[in-house]
């Protein structure tokens, strides 16, 4: 899937367990368990999720969303606050190594799946399913402006 207009993406995919964001890695902020996203005043928009049985696009009502991801022993909890701005990923980033790219970081335990995608929006269940394989999302992150009517991907 490629980005559009303003979008900024970030993709999680599991088989070697990845995260690519549009925005090279060294580029957020914070340490520990917590990166948050350089350009803050973005709106997490829509998160597509495609895996077995369960493959749909949601469109996020632009307040507190959280995309929850289960991977082995690895939770990665990529969230925004209030008023659907300044997104946040949270995980154990020790668990990680970078990538091919600046963009990329890739999970140290390679041969695990994303057993569970819990997402909510507004602090609404939105999305929560069990997974085995061949999951993968893509979170847009947008200017509110470039928000309506755009796409995540192709």
């Amino acid at each position: 899937m490629a980005a559009k207009g303003g979008d900024t993406p970030i993709v999680v995919a599991d088989g070697s367990l990845t995260l690519d964001s549009a925005i090279p890695w060294a580029d957020y902020t914070g340490n520990g368990h917590a990166k948050t996203h350089p350009h803050k005043g973005k709106l997490m928009t829509q998160v597509a999720i495609t895996m077995a049985g369960k493959s749909q696009t949601l469109t996020l009502s632009g307040k507190s969303c959280a995309v929850a991801v289960k991977y082995a022993s690895t939770d990665i909890i990529i969230a925004t606050g209030d008023d659907g701005k300044s997104l946040v990923v949270k995980t154990d980033f020790s668990s990680f190594q970078p990538g091919a790219t600046p963009n990329q970081l890739t999970c140290k335990l390679a041969d695990a799946k994303i057993s569970r995608v819990t997402i909510t929006d507004n602090h609404h269940p939105a999305f929560d399913a069990s997974a085995s394989g061949g999951t993968r999302l893509v979170i847009s992150y947008q200017d509110a402006g470039a928000a309506t009517g755009s796409a995540a991907g192709d």
